[in-house]
């Protein structure tokens, strides 16, 4: 091989070896997606608040309304899901379909509500459009982050 091409090659370390190795302990919590805590604070916040863009948070004039913070929890559990597929070496795929699952129940609810079905009517409105759309893309992403680390991987062996 070049210079170059091993320039390329991504190296897993020792460090990196022991890590996975202390990450398994854990079970069958680490497999649950981000977003299926998000997806039960949402129907939480559907049933609490009668109105999702009243303000309940306002500190010298910035005011916050339960939804905006719910967007932004949101918005970073989606970028901790994808750092949590991301270590080189190892294959995440069960945690990026569980992501997907999800982001498919997300779409499947907000096409029923929006077809009318009465019990799933708390899914037919904007903010949980917004959700799914932030599920979907971080899920895409994911897979693709989950890919690109195994290739690299498999290309330098």
């Amino acid at each position: 091989m070049t210079h170059s091409e091993h320039a390329d090659a991504a190296v897993v370390s020792e460090s990196d070896v022991a890590r996975r190795r202390r990450r398994k302990g854990p079970g069958v919590l680490r497999y649950i997606p981000g977003f299926t805590y998000i997806l039960v604070v949402f129907v939480i916040g559907q049933l609490v608040f009668a109105d999702p863009r009243a303000t309940i948070f306002d500190y010298a004039g910035y005011r916050l309304a339960w939804v905006e913070v719910l967007m932004v929890a949101a918005a970073i559990v989606a970028m901790a899901e994808q750092i949590k597929v991301s270590d080189p070496g190892v294959n995440n795929i069960y945690e990026v379909l569980l992501m997907g699952a999800i982001a498919i129940l997300q779409i499947v609810l907000f096409a029923l509500a929006a077809a009318g079905v009465q019990r799933l009517a708390m899914f037919n409105n904007t903010e949980f459009l917004l959700l799914t759309v932030i599920n979907v893309a971080q899920t895409v992403v994911a897979f693709q982050i989950n890919a690109a680390t195994l290739m690299r991987t498999i290309s330098s062996d």
